[in-house]
């Protein structure tokens, strides 16, 4: 049995119980049908979701090392080596070394691993257009503008950490982004 929550008087039992519903099933849709089913389909490896990332954040930022990978996807160090190996294993990436420092060694995506990260995230943006597109145009701005609202509210309130919900979107950090509007992340990861 939940523990009883003291609610504002404008939010109601009910409406909180709906929205977590609602939350919880589109959290749902968008992990499993529109990230792993996707990766299931078109992956021909045995790519994991947490490696998706990895790729996803080493096309979006340069120089990267594996602490730097290990801060951007909030995972240990030895998560992140253990990681690059399996991607390298793959040959979705490899190990650069710095010319003025060879104790520093980068991280790069190989031509395969750029191009399965531009498929993947192709046919992920395919099918949240398709869906949205089923959506009536005043919907879509609910949508948007609801998700902006809870973000905004979350971070405000401090129960939502700017650096935790970053995409880490690097340089292609879209200034339409909750957080950038806010100005809550000085810059993304």
């Amino acid at each position: 049995m939940r523990e009883a929550i003291k609610l504002p008087i404008a939010l109601t039992e009910e409406l909180l119980n709906h929205a977590e519903l609602v939350a919880g099933v589109f959290l749902q849709a968008m992990y499993t049908s529109i990230g792993e089913k996707l990766l299931e389909e078109l992956a021909e490896s045995d790519l994991t979701y947490s490696q998706m990332q990895a790729l996803r954040y080493l096309n979006t930022h340069k120089r990267v090392t594996v602490g730097d990978l290990a801060e951007g996807l909030n995972i240990s160090y030895p998560s992140a080596t253990n990681m690059v190996h399996r991607l390298e294993k793959k040959s979705l990436i490899r190990r650069v070394a710095n010319p003025r420092d060879r104790r520093q060694v980068g991280l790069a995506l190989t031509d395969a691993g750029r191009e399965m990260i531009q498929r993947l995230d192709q046919e992920r943006r395919q099918r949240f257009a398709s869906v949205l597109a089923q959506m009536e145009p005043s919907e879509r701005g609910a949508f948007i503008q609801g998700l902006s609202a809870f973000i905004r509210a979350g971070v405000e309130a401090g129960i939502l950490k700017p650096m935790e919900v970053c995409l880490q979107c690097g340089a292609s950090a879209d200034p339409n982004c909750p957080l950038v509007e806010m100005h809550a992340v000085e810059e993304c990861r």
